[in-house]
């Protein structure tokens, strides 16, 4: 497919007209000749060009009819709607529909495997938040803009699901860096506070003030909205607490508890 018709295609899947393409920038009548095939765009036309169709110079110039961008230009406003209104899922079944996206929607579509990986995290699917990480890394990698955002991000979620359980992914992270990944995932989640109050927690265990840990153990475990992790953690230092307070009923029943949580998180 030739330059002219790729554009003439692009503007046309973008729904703007001749006049709306062209601007104040170059005639309506140059742009009609160049997308006819009688007159070539100069750089800087193209580039202009280019960024008023959302898509990217090169893409102009390449060979094949790049029949995923197009579409794209076509669907773009309607993912970046979609997304700020967080339905996700939508947001990659409408990727899914082009053969290749532009830069933005493969960031977009990036971040959306990262949100869904939180979400999973949350709900204690640790396997399915570790595939959707995965998912972002390699959507981001494909984008020409920095993508370090979504790296980090992953990084972060990766340090917190190996220390939660390292079976299923182990840490690459040292010790340090590890921690501040922790640290950095505790300062940006929603839930913040709860992490603070469970962190205290433990430190009243290993100060050995089990009663002290069990009743506040007891009373966070009324908390609406705990996430799954966390709510595991906070059960396995229920059977440290009744252990050392010779509470051995209670103990073993928190051990099968906390048990079965951590077989679910594996799933």
């Amino acid at each position: 497919m030739k330059l002219g018709e790729k554009i003439r295609l692009a503007r046309l899947n973008a729904g703007m007209t001749q006049a709306e393409l062209a601007g104040d920038f170059i005639t309506r009548n140059m742009l009609s000749q160049i997308e006819n095939g009688l007159a070539m765009p100069s750089l800087q036309t193209a580039l202009y060009i280019a960024d008023r169709l959302g898509v990217d110079a090169g893409i102009l110039f390449s060979e094949g009819d790049n029949s995923g961008v197009y579409f794209l230009t076509r669907t773009l406003p309607e993912l970046k709607k979609t997304f700020a209104e967080k339905e996700y899922d939508k947001c990659i079944d409408l990727c899914n529909e082009a053969d290749e996206l532009g830069d933005e929607a493969y960031l977009i579509l990036a971040e959306c495997y990262v949100r869904k990986a939180y979400d999973c995290y949350d709900k204690g699917k640790l396997r399915h938040a570790l595939k959707f990480s995965e998912s972002a890394i390699k959507n981001a990698s494909k984008a020409f803009y920095s993508s370090d955002g979504i790296r980090l991000k992953v990084d972060i979620l990766e340090a917190v699901i190996s220390s939660v359980t390292p079976y299923l992914k182990q840490s690459k992270f040292r010790p340090e860096e590890r921690k501040y990944l922790i640290d950095c995932f505790i300062e940006k989640s929603e839930k913040r506070h709860l992490y603070i109050k469970k962190n205290e927690i433990i430190s009243v265990v290993e100060n050995k003030k089990y009663k002290e840990a069990l009743d506040l153990i007891t009373d966070m475990l009324k908390e609406n909205g705990l996430p799954f992790p966390l709510e595991y953690t906070l059960y396995c230092n229920l059977e440290i607490c009744c252990r050392e307070l010779k509470d051995f009923e209670g103990a073993y029943k928190y051990s099968q508890i906390s048990k079965e949580m951590f077989e679910d998180m594996q799933m």
